[in-house]
């Protein structure tokens, strides 16, 4: 039995099972199980001691941050995405004891955002260098970097605890933006024409904050529990182009489950191969759920 999971706390509401089983059966995988497993952040190392089964795991909220110090203290390999954010979200272990770890998330944004312009007929993306990425956790810094890659240039950093957005400036200077420190209740929806928010669901209260009648800019909001629907639909009714975080996640895990594919025994090339048939049958999943 090909063994995989997903890492986080709290972890009831994941939807990667669904995910990675719909795309596992779809490319023939038989011989495949993914589980959801509640491990908090000072646990993670003990809990990968106690199962050295998965040969690839998912790793959401608060474990990120803790998998990257982790792989540094053991030596494994750190692909360049999640070396440059310091945040991890796959790990993948061979029977050798040699493990790789991958973020995934960059990917996922950018995809998720590529797809929402392109199902929008937009022929170019509807902002310019400016951008506003909200929260200061391991996903901001990965939404800063994805930002970069969408041609932004300056990222204004709208956090609860000041204390707290070290990380996400450091990752912004280290790509060449300029960055700037703000305070979340300062955000004003629509002031920049790209927003990506890393903030938990249910987080922004529509009913506080500052909505124009109409709001032109195009919103990631990385959530996608049910308590993030009255704030994307607040900003859906007045003109904005907001993108749930279930596709950020659809994408993010297509990239995983070509790795995870390898890992059940496909060859690269296979794996490769595969991605627009795991894209489909993620997608499908999503849409039926």
């Amino acid at each position: 039995m090909a063994e995989f999971g997903v890492l986080g706390s709290p972890i009831a509401h994941s939807l990667s099972p669904l995910l990675h089983t719909a795309a596992a059966s779809a490319i023939g995988l038989t011989d495949f199980r993914y589980a959801r497993c509640e491990v908090v952040e000072d646990g993670l190392a003990s809990f990968l001691d106690a199962h050295p089964g998965p040969g690839g795991l998912s790793l959401t909220m608060p474990l990120k941050h803790r998998l990257i110090a982790l792989a540094r203290e053991r030596g494994w390999r750190i692909d360049a995405d999640a070396e440059a954010t310091g945040a991890g979200n796959t790990l993948l272990r061979g029977p050798d004891g040699h493990a790789e770890v991958l973020n995934t998330d960059v990917v996922g944004i950018t995809a998720a955002v590529d797809e929402a312009l392109d199902r929008a007929r937009l022929a170019a993306a509807p902002w310019g260098g400016d951008a506003d990425v909200l929260g200061a956790g391991a996903t901001a810094a990965s939404a800063v970097t994805a930002a970069a890659r969408l041609g932004v240039t300056r990222v204004r950093l709208f956090v609860r605890n000041r204390t707290r957005a070290g990380s996400a400036r450091a990752v912004a200077e280290s790509l060449g933006l300029e960055a700037i420190v703000c305070d979340l209740p300062d955000w004003v929806p629509g002031e920049r024409g790209l927003t990506l928010s890393t903030l938990p669901a249910g987080a922004l209260d529509p009913a506080v904050l500052p909505l124009r009648n109409r709001v032109d800019t195009l919103v990631l909001d990385a959530a996608y529990a049910p308590e993030s629907a009255p704030f994307q639909r607040s900003l859906t009714e007045r003109g904005a182009l907001v993108i749930d975080g279930s596709r950020m996640l659809l994408h993010q895990a297509v990239a995983q489950h070509v790795r995870f594919a390898e890992v059940a025994g496909l060859s690269a090339r296979d794996a490769a191969a595969a991605a627009p048939t795991i894209l489909a049958a993620m997608d499908t999943a999503l849409r039926d759920r």
